[in-house]
């Protein structure tokens, strides 16, 4: 047998180390336990079902953890070689697995009451190999990532090593990896790996022979990004948010009939939720990752699976936020602008969902839980709260007869990427009087405007629950009427302008051209308008109504305005 090797990179996994681990005789319930995550007091959320996020976790907090704690880490963490092993039909794989004993893998019958099959410990490595080799196939001759590096004569040769194992819990799998085995140091770190499998799936989420091939398909993704692409020691948890939705996502690119992730979609449209129930970042770590996979399908449906590669290749230059900050103009957009867009797109799901032009399996996901809820009361509605740098928070606001929902993006990249980065307070209110521009006006005759830090770091839209589009009405100029002796300027909507510049002209009711200039279009929390001085109109203009139209491009909008002068 084999020299056992600790998988945890840190730099305390030294000779002395590893010989004290040995020389211990730790209690029971320390050998038995299955997942790094528990030793680390990591939620469910947290771990979920892969045990890569615990290393990682592990990894990023080493030096906070105390002497006891790193020894009940090590213990349960290790590299241990079992009776026979064999390789994969390719030759690029060696399965280690036991023939009888605890560890011994079977297949199991169908259905919810399956069973474990007698003398198939054979067949069942013969499927551990050929679903890893599938994934070879897929994830690198394919879709053309790199190879994971060699780890020389470790596991008995060249080739990469995979370790059957009975987890006895809900933990399908785990790619790990010792500090000896680092190939890349620095801020990015690359490693070679080994990744141990569940022996039989039997009672899983994801039971028997599917369990195992969206494992094989994820397992070895995290060992391509470990150790082609590096993680990062200078974001918290190494981002392994990325790590874990982009493993989910091979799961369904190399399975797309197994639906497992769907269990994970509940927490992040339901449950990403931090303090005073506000919607946490994009990039937290206070969640595993496999519910953010939707953010991978969200590009993948937009822009194809080379962009999932790309933003993988960004890697080796900078953390995951930074990479799609980079990667995304190469597509003709922007990170925010994305960020956006998904956040538009997580409000159609489960009875909302239009497969056709949002998520393909939409219908599958649940409807978003918001983050408030208030009631219009005839006159007034307000929310206040604040939302963390590349988040979206979803407000109701119940009506009479309908409810608006205000999906607000923090589309702030820079702050996201800043660990010392707050929240940003904001705040809703819906009236049917006292409208001070901008506002949007939205259905019946309603107002409502939106207040917060820079406007360029929002975006905002409003839904409406009986139509499930847009609740805004055709934007009214504001002030109407206008008093020029008073008012500083005319406020002109021009949603869905897609010019820097406007044109304005001013007819009275001869339909008399009597004004024309040409203005900026601005931006503000994702709404285009144009400001109009009124020192612009007071020598043009007299007291009446008058037919405003702004042209944008091939784009027209007209209006009554009232003018005192």
């Amino acid at each position: 047998m084999r020299k056992v090797v600790n998988s945890i990179g840190v730099a305390l996994l030294s000779a002395f180390f590893a010989g004290y681990l040995h020389s211990q005789q730790l209690p029971q319930s320390v050998r038995s336990a299955r997942n790094i995550g528990e030793i680390l007091g990591m939620t469910e959320e947290e771990t979920g079902k892969c045990g890569t996020s615990a290393i990682l976790r592990a990894q990023s907090v080493w030096n906070h953890l105390s002497v006891e704690t790193r020894n009940k880490v090590l213990h349960v963490s290790q590299r241990v070689e079992r009776q026979k092993s064999r390789l994969s039909p390719t030759g690029r794989f060696r399965i280690h697995y036991d023939t009888t004993g605890f560890d011994a893998p079977a297949l199991i019958t169908a259905g919810a009451n399956g069973q474990r099959v007698p003398d198939t410990v054979e067949r069942y490595v013969d499927s551990v190999a050929y679903y890893f080799d599938y994934a070879w196939k897929l994830e690198i001759d394919t879709l053309r990532y790199a190879s994971p590096p060699g780890d020389g004569v470790q596991g008995g040769g060249p080739e990469y090593d995979v370790y059957i194992q009975d987890y006895g819990s809900g933990t399908f799998g785990s790619t790990e990896w010792s500090q000896s085995d680092i190939v890349e140091n620095g801020s990015r770190q690359r490693y070679t790996t080994y990744t141990l499998i569940e022996n039989d799936f039997l009672g899983y989420r994801t039971p028997g022979i599917d369990g195992l091939r969206i494992t094989a398909a994820h397992e070895f993704f995290h060992a391509i990004q470990v150790g082609s692409y590096g993680i990062w020691t200078t974001v918290p948890d190494m981002d392994r948010w990325f790590l874990e939705l982009s493993a989910v996502w091979m799961e369904k690119v190399s399975s797309p009939g197994v639906h497992d992730y769907w269990f994970d979609a509940p927490n992040y449209f339901q449950r990403f939720r931090g303090a005073l129930n506000q919607s946490l970042p994009l990039n937290s770590s206070l969640y595993g990752g496999y519910e953010r996979a939707v953010w991978a399908f969200f590009l993948e449906q937009r822009f194809g699976r080379k962009v999932m590669n790309d933003l993988w290749i960004g890697i080796k230059s900078a953390p995951p936020i930074a990479s799609m900050a980079a990667v995304l103009p190469t597509y003709g957009t922007s990170l925010e602008s994305e960020f956006a867009l998904f956040s538009s797109w997580n409000y159609f799901t489960s009875d909302r969902a239009n497969t056709s032009k949002y998520y393909v399996e939409g219908n599958r996901y649940p409807r978003v839980t918001p983050n408030v809820t208030t009631t219009f009361t005839g006159l007034t509605a307000s929310i206040s709260s604040a939302a963390p740098p590349l988040s979206t928070q979803f407000y109701e606001i119940v009506l009479t007869s309908d409810t608006i929902t205000a999906i607000i993006a923090n589309v702030d990249v820079k702050g996201a990427q800043d660990l010392n980065a707050s929240k940003s307070n904001l705040q809703i209110n819906l009236s049917a009087t006292d409208l001070k521009p901008p506002y949007q006006k939205v259905a019946r005759g309603l107002g409502l405007t939106f207040t917060a830090g820079d406007p360029k770091m929002w975006r905002t839209q409003y839904m409406l629950a009986s139509t499930r589009g847009n609740a805004n009405t055709a934007p009214d100029p504001s002030p109407n009427p206008v008093r020029l002796a008073q008012d500083s300027k005319l406020v002109l909507p021009v949603q869905g302008a897609t010019q820097n510049q406007a044109e304005v002209f001013l007819m009275n009711g001869a339909v008399e051209l009597v004004f024309t200039r040409q203005y900026a279009v601005k931006q503000l929390f994702g709404n285009s308008y144009i400001e109009l001085p009124t020192a612009d109109l007071r020598s043009s203009v007299s007291s009446g109504v008058y037919f405003v139209m702004v042209r944008c491009g091939d784009q027209e909008f007209k209006w009554k305005v009232a003018i005192i002068q």
